[in-house]
């Protein structure tokens, strides 16, 4: 009965994927300019950094992090800004796109848990998001050749699987926040910004300001990119691989957690009062 009802769920998730596939190709200019955008915004934050330091290298990096090729170590750290939008953006307006459809109230009627949605819209969002970071990689690689140990791919892999469990849990909150406020993309810029902002993207976590870098542990992200970065340039972290990868699992229970409670809170809440149709 409980492999019954997995594949029943799974099969419903596939097919949320599907459907989003069949909307984005149906759009073939947006969709193919969609995957040479993030190129263009990673762009100014390489040349801005080669324009300061006077080089690719880095003294100042090397003697923070044990490694001072700033073009891969912004380049890595950029990627996980697309991860972040991911969820943010494609899982948090999941719902409200099925709004702008003329849809939700179909879906939230069929017998399957609304979570199935916004999970169905998250394996499309990091598909997408996947097949766009290989594109950026083999652009910017073309370009600057980026240096990184190749050996370094699969832990590297194993540890973005792990930090996007906790960016489903963010997402599922905006989708449920969504519900309620309808223009959610307020609060989804908020935390992009802020998350965006005390996550070691493109700088080291040590010129944060000592309050930020306690908030900053506090984020799967941090840890997510941190460990990425010591695996594939040889990034120092201050603390072992264990200890950042228990860290990183225990804020990904945490927010998945925290994110599918919110989300069930909500739904339950829409339904109760009526205000799911609202627009």
């Amino acid at each position: 009965m409980m492999m019954e009802r997995l594949r029943y769920y799974l099969s419903a998730i596939w097919a949320e994927n599907l459907k989003e596939w069949k909307i984005e190709l149906s759009y073939k200019v947006d969709f193919i300019r969609g995957f040479f955008e993030p190129f263009v915004f990673v762009l100014p934050y390489l040349l801005y950094g080669l324009a300061l330091v006077g080089g690719r290298h880095s003294s100042s990096l090397l003697k923070l992090t044990g490694t001072g090729d700033i073009i891969t170590f912004v380049v890595i750290g950029y990627i996980f800004m697309g991860f972040l939008n991911t969820a943010l953006w494609g899982m948090g307006f999941a719902l409200r796109k099925e709004q702008y459809y003329g849809t939700l109230e179909s879906i939230f009627v069929s017998p399957l848990p609304r979570w199935i949605y916004v999970g169905g819209m998250a394996l499309h969002s990091t598909m997408h998001q996947g097949l766009i970071i290989v594109i950026q990689m083999i652009l910017i690689h073309s370009i600057f050749r980026l240096i990184f140990d190749i050996g370094g791919l699969l832990p590297s892999l194993i540890v973005i699987a792990i930090m996007l469990v906790a960016l489903y849990g963010l997402g599922m909150m905006i989708a449920a926040l969504a519900l309620i406020y309808k223009q959610g993309w307020v609060i989804s810029e908020a935390l992009y910004s802020l998350i965006s902002i005390i996550t070691p993207i493109a700088y080291p976590i040590s010129v944060l300001p000592l309050f930020l870098q306690k908030i900053s542990k506090l984020l799967p992200t941090t840890y997510g990119i941190l460990t990425v970065r010591h695996f594939l340039i040889g990034e120092e972290m201050g603390f072992s691989v264990g200890t950042s990868l228990a860290r990183l699992f225990v804020l990904s229970m945490v927010w998945i957690t925290f994110g599918l409670f919110i989300f069930s809170v909500v739904d339950r809440k829409t339904r109760m009062e009526g205000t799911l149709a609202h627009y």
